[in-house]
This record gives structure tokens, C-alpha cells and sequence, in this order.
């Protein structure tokens, strides 16, 4: 019996004029979509070659004076990646350049490349973002009379008056919205997949194809969400018409107010100190630093390395990085737990879980950003010991660390292959599972929730 419900109400959608038009709009979009965003990425990729040739230029100049090297800022620009064409992760939303030294990892930055700032999108139009966007909303569109609509063409009397169990006849309407839908986003997929072999602008490897399995896994979780939300709704209602306000309500609340909400409710419940608050406090201290050191300990002599002042001075100048870093470090530190906090308060919404599952899935967004923060810390530590173990076989250097100048440590050339550069390292399987664990459980409890919502008030629902 199911089976044949099953292929009745498949049937039923693929014929229908919603399912049609809905296909026609979806297919075309997505594929106008990817191609879009590999023009997009091929933009990026040519930026970021000319940018990583300045950076090549300007460490071969630095090469010359080894405690040029140590103290001078470097940048790592995050590369682009094939996966943004499936999704950005709102990587143009974060941070995608991180500075540092021999002796600090300093910050981060927005990086615009050579785009004009002010033609940037908000969001290009990527696999994620119109599944989440477009397909969402045309699966309510296909669902919300899927019970109140029969029940107005009194479909649903005749139906029952046969041997016809709620429960088969539920699922079967589930299934049937879950596949046609499904089937679309599919035929959008591989139209996309064979727009970018075409291209040749990324290469459709097995990392690809591991990324595009992955966002279908996700995407189908999606897909059966907005279904059952789209069969709750129209369970709560007899009337087709409420059925559709209240599937437009819940779309509308997820896909505009909520996203756009999220910098209010981050100020309000998880506030943190305002950075010009912490300027201040970092350059107060600054000042209290340079107010109790040694007399002499900004004097210098650039030609005689082994001036005895200047150690006073790399003393205070390690003591002033020592403290701008403790309070930077604690700030960002906030930063990064607003922004986790503030996340964690959509932990229930399909589209806030279908987004953070693709960022685990792909290993960006946020999580590319953290371990790359993180990893960055860890090289800065192994590069500091490089400069350390140089400048220690160096005779003409007094070895008196200066984290800001070159005035007594090594001043000797160095081979510019042999300067530590940080490279990326992709997040590991387990990085990913653990990032994606907690939205997948969410997802899950919220779908059975409101499967069981569904079923409990179908059993009630008067049919005649």
C-alpha cells in the first residue's frame, strides 16, 4: 500500500504546474549560479597570484638582514578554493588575512584584493545559497496544501474511506516531496558539474566530488526539514490558504529576520568591550611600561650592535609586545566566543544547520579561519626558534632579542628559500565531524520533533 501511495503522490508532484515551474526557475538559476561564481573565483585567483608575487618580491628584499625577516610583518592571504563555488562558507564575510612576526601572530583582516569595495556582494550565488534560498522556499510551496488542499477538494474523505492508514499516507506524502525535490536539486548539481568542466576553471577531482556528495547528504537532511515543516503547517490549518501564511511566515522568519537579527542579539547577550576601549587600555599600559624602565632604554646606535643600551631596549620592547599581546590575544579570544555564542542561539534553525554542516563538510568559513588562527600560533613559535638558532651561530650579534628593530641580533643574509613561510594545512576528517556533530544532532532532534508534531496532529485531523 505504501508503495503505491508512494508513486501516486510522486506522480502527483512531478505533474503538477507548482513542481514544473518551480524546475524551470530552479535549474536555470542554479547553473547561471555557478557560472557566476567561477567567474567570481577565476577574479579571486587572479588577485591572489599578483598579491602572492608582491609577497615574494618582498621577502626576497628582506632576505638580506636576517632580524629583517624576524621582525617584519608578514601577511598570509587564505588561497581560493574550488569548494566555493558549492559554497562560499561566507568566507567574504570573515576575516582571509592573518599578520605576524618571528614573535607574534599580530591579527587579522579583510583582504578586498583588486575588486572595488563597493560593487562587493553580500553573498554570491552559490550551490548553498540557493538551495537554502530558492529550493527551501519551493518546498513549502509544494507541501503546504498537501493535507488542508486535499481536504478542501474532499480527496482526503475519499481516500480514508478505503483500507488507507494515516501514518502510510503521511510518509508517502513525505517521501513524494522529499524526492521530487531532491531529483531537482540533483539535475541542478550535475548541470553545474559539467558547466565547470567546461570552464576548466576548477578540477573535478575526487576532493570535488567528495565535497559535492557531502552537500547532497546535507542537502537532503535540508530538503526533509522544510518538508515536514511544510506538512506541520498544513496539518494546523483546514483551510489551504492559512496553511500557505503560515508556511510564509516560518520561511520568512528564517531566511530574513533571524540572519539579519544575529549583530543585535550579539551586542545585547553576548556584549564585549568595545576595541577602542581596549586601545586605550593596551596603550595605557604602554605607557606605564615605558614610565618605569631603565633610563636609556630608548637609546640607540645603529652602528655598533653591541651598544650596551640596547639591550635595555629590546628588554622593553619585549616587555610592551609581551603586554599589547596579552590584551589583543584576550580580545580576540572574546571575539571568537561572541561570535561561536551567537551562533549557537540558531543551533534550530534548518538553515543556520544546513549552513554550519556545509562549512564542516568543505572545511571552511569559520572553521578554515580558527585553525588556521591556530596553526598560525604554532608556526610562529618554530619560526622564532629558526630566527633564534641563527642568530646564535652568529659572532657579530650580541643576541639581545628585539621583537620590533634589527639593532642587536643577526644582520646577516639568509637564503630566501630557507625562510619558514607558513602554509595551510586542510582541516582533518575529525575537525570536521566534530564541527559538523553538534548541527547534524540538531537537525536530526528537530526533524523527529516535528515529524512527530505532524503525525500527532494528522491523527486528529478531521478529514471530512
Amino acid at each position: 500500500m505504501f508503495t503505491t501511495l508512494f508513486i501516486r503522490e510522486l506522480q502527483g508532484y512531478l505533474y503538477g504546474l507548482r513542481f514544473q515551474i518551480s524546475f524551470a526557475i530552479f535549474v536555470p538559476v542554479f547553473i547561471f549560479g555557478t557560472l557566476s561564481s567561477l567567474s567570481s573565483l577565476h577574479e579571486t585567483r587572479e588577485s591572489y597570484a599578483k598579491i602572492s608575487r608582491n609577497d615574494a618580491t618582498t621577502l626576497a628584499n628582506r632576505a638580506g638582514n636576517l632580524s629583517s625577516v624576524a621582525v617584519s610583518t608578514s601577511h598570509y592571504l587564505f588561497p581560493p578554493k574550488d569548494y566555493l563555488v558549492v559554497d562560499d562558507c561566507k568566507e567574504e564575510m570573515l576575516p582571509n588575512k592573518l599578520t605576524y612576526t618571528a614573535y607574534q601572530v599580530s591579527g587579522f583582516e579583510v583582504q578586498q584584493g583588486g575588486a572595488n569595495p563597493f560593487l562587493k556582494r553580500a553573498q554570491g550565488l552559490n550551490w548553498s545559497f540557493i538551495l537554502s534560498m530558492l529550493l527551501s522556499f519551493m518546498t513549502l510551496l509544494l507541501a503546504y496544501d498537501s493535507i488542508s488542499g486535499e481536504k478542501e477538494d474532499h480527496t482526503l474523505s475519499l481516500v480514508f474511506s478505503n483500507r488507507v492508514s494515516r501514518g502510510s499516507y503521511l510518509i508517502a506524502k513525505f517521501f513524494g516531496i522529499v524526492t521530487a525535490l531532491f531529483c531537482v536539486a540533483l539535475v541542478g548539481v550535475t548541470g553545474s558539474i559539467l558547466a565547470a568542466v567546461l570552464s576548466k576553471e576548477i578540477q573535478i577531482d575526487g576532493a570535488f566530488l567528495t565535497n559535492v556528495v557531502g552537500f547532497l547528504g546535507t542537502s537532503l537532511l535540508f530538503i526533509s526539514v522544510m518538508a515536514v515543516i511544510g506538512l506541520l503547517a498544513s496539518t494546523l490549518s483546514k483551510q489551504s490558504n492559512i496553511s500557505l501564511l503560515i508556511c510564509l511566515t516560518v520561511w520568512m522568519f528564517l531566511a530574513v529576520v533571524y540572519p539579519n537579527s544575529s549583530l543585535f542579539l550579539a551586542n545585547k547577550v553576548f556584549p564585549i568591550p568595545d576595541y577602542l576601549q581596549v586601545q586605550a587600555e593596551i596603550q595605557q599600559e604602554a605607557d606605564d611600561i615605558n614610565r618605569n624602565a631603565p633610563e636609556g632604554s630608548w637609546a640607540s646606535n645603529g652602528g655598533n650592535p653591541f651598544y650596551p643600551r640596547h639591550e635595555l631596549r629590546a628588554n622593553n620592547q619585549t616587555n610592551l609586545l609581551n603586554a599589547r599581546r596579552r590584551r589583543q590575544d584576550a580580545y580576540y579570544d572574546q571575539m571568537f566566543r561572541q561570535f561561536e555564542n551567537t551562533r549557537l542561539l540558531g543551533i534550530f534553525s534548518p538553515m543556520a544547520q544546513f549552513e554550519q554542516m556545509n562549512e564542516g563538510v568543505l572545511g571552511g568559513g569559520y572553521l578554515r579561519f580558527k585553525k588556521n588562527w591556530n596553526d598560525l600560533h604554532v608556526f610562529q613559535a618554530s619560526f622564532l626558534q629558526w630566527f633564534k638558532d641563527l642568530d646564535a651561530k652568529d659572532e657579530k650579534s650580541p643576541h639581545w632579542y628585539n621583537p620590533y628593530e634589527d639593532y642587536s641580533t643577526s644582520r646577516q643574509p639568509v637564503a630566501v628559500d630557507q625562510i619558514p613561510v607558513y602554509t595551510e594545512k586542510p582541516a582533518a576528517f575529525s575537525e570536521r565531524l566534530a564541527h559538523i556533530r553538534g548541527y547534524l544532532l540538531a537537525m536530526i532532534a528537530l526533524f523527529g520533533i516535528l515529524l512527530a508534531l505532524c503525525f500527532v496532529r494528522f491523527l486528529r485531523y478531521d478529514v471530512r
